[in-house]
């Protein structure tokens, strides 16, 4: 019985011993049987040259638009100023804080910033600056352009009109500090001996009317429906003090759809 316990014993060892050693192999085999891992692959570094990089096209900076100021005159409207500019009439209101009212008067500034594309556009420019006729320019023997030279008393009121300029426009000025438009004209007709009324309105009536054509220096150019007066001087300029803030100044003639008339003193 003994013998026969043991014999069972020694054949289960074996078997475990066997099936063991089975297992073992397995894992084993299975190990070596595996590739080895690959190593990973270095990063590759590429360093960036100035000729590699993409070149880009240099920025040319924008020049602000240029806000300009117009006087405005009889039947001009925030649409005719608009389309005559280049702009809105959105972008009149705001530039001028007008809100949503479309109100403007002859006489007032406007500021108007006119779009970059207008500023070389022919056809917006003949709008904006009407021709001018002026007299031809006359030869000096500086090589420099003179006016025409006027002769008797209106000779003397444009001299002393052009001993004005630089002086500040002043409401209600008759000199000698400081003038408005018809005070400027009043009081250098008064240096030349000739008595004219005070103020446009009246102004507007003196003389006699004539063109502008036939302007000579000393003659009156009323615009802006009579509410402003210059001196005409020759050469397609006057000189005049145009508004509060500026000074007496020399300018070209007004466009003629502004002027509604033009008087020659007779002394």
């Amino acid at each position: 019985m003994r013998r026969a316990v043991r014999y069972v014993q020694v054949v289960l060892a074996v078997c475990v011993t066997g099936i063991v050693s089975v297992v073992v192999g397995a894992i084993l085999g299975v190990q070596g049987s595996s590739p080895a891992a690959a190593p990973a692959p270095a990063p590759v570094v590429v360093e960036e040259t100035p000729d590699a990089l993409p070149k880009r096209a240099p920025v040319t900076p924008r020049k602000p638009a240029t806000v300009t100021k117009v006087v405005l005159g009889p039947g001009d409207t925030l649409s005719a100023l608009a389309e005559r500019h280049g702009t809105t009439v959105k972008k009149l209101q705001r530039l001028n804080g007008l809100g949503t009212s479309t109100l403007i008067y002859a006489g007032d500034t406007l500021r108007i910033r006119p779009a970059p594309s207008t500023a070389t556009d022919p056809e917006i420019v003949a709008r904006s600056h009407p021709p001018v006729r002026s007299e031809p320019d006359q030869p000096s023997t500086s090589g420099k352009r003179r006016l025409p030279e006027a002769s008797g008393r209106a000779a003397k009121a444009v001299a002393y009109a052009h001993a004005q300029l630089g002086k500040p426009y002043i409401w209600g000025g008759t000199g000698p500090h400081g003038f408005d438009c018809s005070g400027l004209v009043m009081r250098a007709w008064k240096n030349a001996g000739v008595d004219l009324p005070r103020t446009t309105w009246q102004q507007i009536r003196s003389g006699e009317a004539t063109t502008r054509a036939r302007l000579v220096p000393g003659d009156l150019v009323l615009s802006y429906g009579g509410g402003h007066v210059q001196l005409y001087i020759g050469n397609g300029k006057v000189i005049h003090a145009p508004r509060s803030g500026s000074t007496v100044t020399i300018a070209p003639l007004p466009p003629p759809s502004q002027v509604v008339a033009y008087r020659h003193i007779t002394a």
